[in-house]
């Protein structure tokens, strides 16, 4: 139902004021060259004709498509890419796509003769597209992968000139099309291989991939239509896209501009800043650099084709690029388009040339002011944001030491005093929170629900701020400016900013040190064993019988291996100490958790032990754990029965990733209590259950534990997945090393 709302507001929306889809002005489609390459001798065969569906939002996709074809064309044969899109007469007002239906028109636009392919534009080749160009047809009028299926096909242009005659393809719809093909007896069968849909990619054997299960593509065109997880042929698709960028593949640009682009520069000259306009975007290289520009709202007459090459004119001429733009009401007379566009846009260039900062302060009257910057992280000290909670701030500084050990910036601290209900209450009534002192900071790290939410208030004040936000409750992924770290049983959705460790991002240490002094009776000991228990929670249980169980199995384990047992509380099990000692050997030792104490042993267990147990629900001790590189036993506290709550979490969850199909065998895009669903656990009204049993069995399938009962394993290399993870972080927050920001400084001295 939401979906459908969605298509109906927006076919009842006129073009001339719509951000998404413009007026069609296009009485044919653009066509795109590739011609023979330099050295080669053309080929005798003819062109391969290729008509892709293609619309505003699916820019990224259409160039990963282009460059698929590039990647592995014939490099002595023509390929001519025409592109459908905003094409005049035909009704598209309530398409599900801004395309859906040009397809049918491909034997009018190829004069009614030849061969052409048909390709939508969330789709990439794997294989040389003339081998589909060149394939036998028999008799059939087109070629796909079955009848019903329209996605990819090999058309006789000269045999379906009837079928699909130029006035019934702007009147019918897609499944009376495809019908009257059907009834014609035009169909032809395709190998599946060219048309592999999402989890039927086979690597080495599936010639074309299609990205058609619309809330799984990796390029998440439509945010505000879809909520989007992962698709199963990751790394795929941005892959292709890194080897896009980084051959600066384009092709249209400025010595190849779009057909529009003739009008608009003549349009652009007669502008009081004409002359410096032309200027920036000459075709000849820049000589110089300017150290900065400031750009107004002269982008919003560009075209949309020529946007990718304008921009990287601009990212080339200055290390500083500030983009001002307030949308047209309409698009009468220049370019309407939306806050997610122009993000997209900007951060492609910014792949293109790295070292140049940008802000977007981007004003429209519907959807209000959006400021948003990238490129590389300012010069600045590191923030780490704590609280009360001990686990989250062990995460957030063991993220800020990575990263300032990485980038050589200083670490800093900054305790927030304020209480969760206090934050709350002020922030509906407006209040700011205080800041600490922001002037040498340029990025934050906080853990929890809530340093993160007091970091993004901070990130509203100063956007420049770059922000690594981690813990289940830190929120929905920052789409510029920050990333969230989060572990991956919590079944959060995909997003491009959000990155999936194993465990929580700890180092093994609590707050506080153990004092040698207080324990040398333990650490003199020939052999050590430790038990570390978290206790009970919102999800498990720790009954007194479940305590005095576990105490005198680990008491008569520990004897087995002739080993010392120290067995180390924490807050969550101050209510079973009792049970603990009763149930204890004279010789085991035990802490009695206390806050802030400096003689807690807990860092002296993981550090010292020969044998280590640690219970099961508790995420921040098994990361500590795993952080030894010793192996260590498992003891599972058992699961309180779901309430109310957690069954309804589990449901809507449930509900929001599980797919439907159609008649075609592809999966449903998100639509009614689907999309509801998701939407609820994307922007975290609802989060999924925990499943720590996934969690467990990772741990175990990976060789890190055991559960209690099986041998431990052996040692092995402590995991480098911080390490990992904080590098993600700064490619996409393009965060510097010092030495980084020299050489990029001497490379701008030089230009």
């Amino acid at each position: 139902m939401a979906l459908l709302i969605q298509r109906i507001a927006r076919g009842l929306t006129p073009a001339l004021f719509s951000a998404d889809r413009p007026p069609a002005r296009q009485n044919r489609p653009d066509r795109i060259v590739l011609g023979v390459k330099p050295g080669q001798r053309p080929s005798d065969k003819p062109p391969v004709r290729i008509f892709l569906g293609t619309e505003r939002g699916q820019f990224r996709a259409e160039h990963v498509f282009l460059w698929s074809i590039e990647k592995h064309r014939d490099p002595a044969r023509i390929y001519e890419i025409y592109l459908l899109r905003d094409l005049k007469g035909f009704r598209r007002s309530f398409w599900l796509t801004g395309f859906t239906n040009y397809r049918f028109a491909i034997p009018e636009f190829a004069g009614f003769e030849g061969r052409a392919i048909y390709n939508d534009a969330d789709q990439v080749y794997l294989t040389d597209p003339a081998e589909l160009f060149d394939t036998d047809m028999a008799k059939a009028g087109f070629l796909s992968i079955n009848d019903r299926d329209t996605s990819v096909m090999l058309i006789d242009c000269k045999r379906m000139a009837e079928v699909w005659n130029p006035h019934d393809v702007r009147r019918l719809k897609r499944k009376a099309l495809e019908a009257r093909a059907r009834q014609a007896r035009l169909w032809g069968d395709l190998d599946d291989g060219w048309n592999a849909r999402d989890s039927e990619y086979s690597p080495g054997e599936s010639k074309l991939v299609h990205f058609t299960t619309l809330h799984t593509q990796p390029w998440q065109p439509f945010p505000g239509q879809f909520v989007y997880y992962p698709n199963p042929t990751h790394p795929l698709w941005p892959e292709l896209e890194a080897e896009a960028l980084s051959r600066d593949f384009m092709p249209v640009s400025a010595t190849r501009p779009s057909r529009d682009w003739p009008r608009t520069k003549l349009k652009l000259s007669s502008r009081d800043d004409g002359e410096s306009i032309q200027a920036l975007l000459s075709a000849s290289r820049h000589e110089r650099q300017q150290a900065s520009i400031t750009v107004r709202d002269w982008l919003t007459e560009i075209p949309d084709a020529d946007v990718p090459w304008v921009l990287s004119r601009l990212f080339a001429s200055t290390p500083e690029l500030t983009v001002n733009l307030t949308e047209p009401f309409s698009n009468r007379t220049r370019y309407r388009r939306t806050a997610h566009f122009w993000l997209q846009q900007l951060q492609m260039a910014s792949r293109r040339h790295p070292n140049t900062r940008w802000l977007l302060n981007h004003r429209s009257g519907l959807s209000g002011a959006v400021t948003c910057s990238g490129g590389p992280a300012d010069e600045g000290d590191i923030l780490v944001l704590l609280h009360r909670k001990p686990g989250h701030n062990q995460q957030a500084r063991a993220i800020a030491e990575e990263l300032g050990r990485q980038t050589g910036r200083p670490v800093r601290e900054h305790r927030i005093e304020s209480t969760e209900a206090g934050f709350a209450i002020g922030r509906l009534f407006g209040r700011s929170p205080e800041p600490p002192e922001l002037d040498t900071i340029s990025i934050v790290v906080a853990g929890g629900w809530l340093p993160t939410r007091y970091a993004r208030a901070l990130a509203r004040q100063r956007p420049r701020l770059r922000l690594i936000l981690s813990g289940r409750k830190a929120g929905p992924p920052p789409e510029h400016g920050g990333v969230v770290i989060q572990c991956r049983h919590f079944g959060l959705p995909a997003a491009p900013r959000r990155l999936l460790s194993l465990l929580p991002l700890n180092r093994g240490q609590a707050d506080h040190g153990g004092a040698r002094e207080a324990w040398s009776e333990w650490l003199e000991a020939p052999r050590r064993a430790a038990l570390l228990i978290g206790g009970a929670s919102k999800s498990h249980r720790f009954s007194a019988d479940d305590a005095r169980r576990l105490a005198a199995t680990a008491s008569a384990w520990a004897a087995e291996q002739k080993a010392r047992l120290l067995v180390v509380t924490s807050r969550r099990s101050l209510n079973r100490i009792g049970e603990l000692k009763a149930a204890l050997g004279e010789a085991d030792l035990l802490y009695v958790f206390q806050p802030g104490d400096e003689n807690n042993p807990y860092r002296l267990a993981l550090e010292h032990s020969d044998e280590l147990v640690v219970t099961g629900e508790s995420e921040s001790m098994l990361a500590d754990a795993a952080s030894r590189g010793k192996g260590f036993l498992v003891w599972p506290l058992s699961r309180r029965p779901d309430g109310a709550w957690s069954r309804l979490s589990r449901a809507i969850a449930d509900k929001a990733t599980r797919p439907r199909f159609n008649r075609r065998g592809s999966i449903r895009p998100q639509q009614g209590l689907t999309y509801l669903c998701a939407r609820w656990v994307e922007r975290n009204w609802i989060l999924p259950p925990r499943d720590t049993n996934a969690l467990l069995k990772a741990l175990y399938d990976q060789g890190l534990a055991a559960p209690f009962g099986q041998p431990a394993p052996a040692s092995f290399r402590p995991s480098s997945e911080c390490e990992a993870l904080v590098r993600q972080a700064r490619g996409l927050l393009a965060i510097q090393s010092r030495a980084e920001a020299a050489d990029a400084a001497a490379q701008l001295t030089l230009i």
